[in-house]
């Protein structure tokens, strides 16, 4: 009891404003060693525009001479003059309900330990910012960007529509650096073509007073004065930062343990309703996968041309999503993604399914524990497993062959559909497949495994194949290979 009363009170002494204190040990254990990205934003609501100054504390932890810097410019792929465009054409009308509308980000001044520097911008769309500084291991560097951004019209993860303005992939991010070089993937209408280390963030924005403001992290602190608000803003050991504002939200808040989750709204009477699936959700991939780390978990009602989108601590709901049935399969599969993605990362652009596949068979494994929401495990397996066969099968009739491999990376998929059809619904059989094959307590064995090794980190197809073997003591190199690379044949079931 001692242990805890001092543990509430240290917590109580170190961040007033956190909700909860027992997940600050671990958090505050990891941002120890970590890139800090302090950020300034000025949102200009007339305009729909945004000033923004970022300073990075960046230190070389790849083991490697780094021969330069680099980072992505994601807002570039909403520019009018994009090659990779955000955006495909089926999606374009409900994207952009008023036209076609551009955005971008321009880069005003840049220094380098307050040395002013030139930078260069590389790619298609010259979405890659390069600071030509060598950077031998363990060195440190401040960058400091100052940048004006345009937001686009658009119901996306960057841009606003009638009822929210959605600020995420916004500000200049560092590249990851593996295998001798910078992993620079362009923009791509498929999938979540975003891949980041964890990092530490203090976050200030201004804005006007009549928004509410949700984002990723906790409010430090926060000054009204009058028509304008200024909000700071902190986050430790996530792989992104994002905010949603509206002056239509209304919120409802719960506490699942030490973790307050929102549930950010509008227009809707059931909003108490979706908050229990939240909270539900939180619990539920506690149980069967391990803590969720942080304090704070926001589900955001917006304008989103997807069904939904992940972030660290907040995920974008759609509101274009019709039935509750619906709603509240993608409530539970992007707080999934809170592990699969937030915790445990990915390259989201060469492994789509790592992440994808696990989060929709564990927004699955959420309806087997939780029978009160009335779906049928085996009844959604039979179904995904005949709908996967009928795509193969007229994709085949129609094209006169089919790649059905998961290795590729998410801009070599040649539809939209054919990217769903082998991430998320070939992903989710091959994890339904494989707790078959080692069976249900060795395979949940191996999910908080993979979970626990490869939390903060960069996981790979090969981290999970060992996390699996390790828990079921099978080898599973050969049944994982048939799976990913294509050979492996499903039938329909009856």
């Amino acid at each position: 009891m001692k242990k805890k009363i001092f543990a509430i009170l240290l917590c109580i002494g170190l961040a007033f404003t956190i909700v909860g204190c027992k997940k600050l040990s671990t958090i505050e254990k990891v941002s120890q060693d970590l890139n800090e990205y302090s950020i300034l934003l000025d949102y200009n609501h007339q305009e729909n525009a945004i000033s923004g100054t970022e300073t990075i504390e960046f230190t070389n932890r790849y083991d490697a001479v780094l021969p330069n810097i680099k980072m992505h410019l994601y807002p570039r792929a909403f520019s009018e003059t994009a090659v990779n465009r955000p955006v495909s054409k089926l999606n374009e009308a409900n994207a952009y309900p008023q036209g076609v509308d551009y955005g971008d980000i321009e880069i005003e001044n840049i220094t380098l330990n307050d040395n002013v520097v030139t930078p260069q911008y590389e790619g298609q769309d010259n979405d890659i910012l390069t600071i030509e500084y060598e950077m031998e291991p363990y060195d440190k560097v401040e960058i400091s960007i100052e940048f004006e951004i345009d937001m686009p019209r658009v119901n996306h993860r960057f841009g606003y529509g009638d009822n929210t303005i959605n600020i995420a992939n916004f500000y200049p991010i560092l590249c990851v650096y593996e295998n001798g070089e910078y992993n620079t993937s362009p923009y791509d209408a498929n999938g979540d073509p975003f891949y980041s280390d964890v990092a530490n963030y203090n976050v200030t924005l201004e804005y006007n007073s009549n928004y509410t403001v949700a984002h990723t992290g906790y409010e430090t602190n926060k000054e009204n004065l009058g028509d304008r608000t200024i909000l700071d803003m902190s986050a430790k050991a996530v792989r992104d930062f994002a905010i949603v504002m509206s002056d239509k939200f209304s919120v409802v808040s719960k506490d699942v343990g030490d973790t307050r989750v929102n549930y950010f709204y509008y227009d809707q009477d059931n909003a108490e309703a979706y908050l229990k699936t939240s909270t539900d959700a939180l619990s539920t991939f506690e149980k069967l996968f391990g803590e969720y780390p942080y304090d704070s978990l926001n589900v955001v009602r917006s304008n989103f041309v997807h069904g939904g989108m992940e972030y660290p601590n907040l995920v974008y709901i759609s509101d274009e999503v019709e039935g509750v049935e619906n709603y509240n399969n993608v409530i539970i599969h992007e707080i999934a993604h809170q592990w699969w993605y937030g915790v445990v990362g990915n390259n989201e652009y060469d492994y789509a399914w790592l992440d994808e596949g696990l989060t929709e068979y564990s927004t699955l494994l959420f309806y087997e524990e939780n029978p009160d929401y009335n779906i049928d495990y085996n009844e959604i397996i039979k179904n995904a497993t005949n709908n996967y066969v009928t795509f193969v099968d007229l994709y085949k009739e129609v094209i006169g062959t089919i790649d059905t491999s998961m290795s590729r990376p998410i801009n070599k998929y040649d539809t939209e559909y054919e990217y769903v059809y082998m991430t998320y619904v070939k992903g989710m059989l091959f994890f339904d497949n494989l707790r078959d094959v080692i069976g249900k307590n060795k395979f949940y064995k191996g999910l908080q495994d993979y979970y626990i090794e490869n939390a903060y980190k960069i996981a790979t197809p090969a981290n999970l194949l060992s996390s699996m073997e390790h828990a079921s003591h099978t080898k599973l190199g050969s049944f994982f290979d048939s799976w990913i690379e294509g050979k492996v044949i499903i039938g329909k079931i009856s």
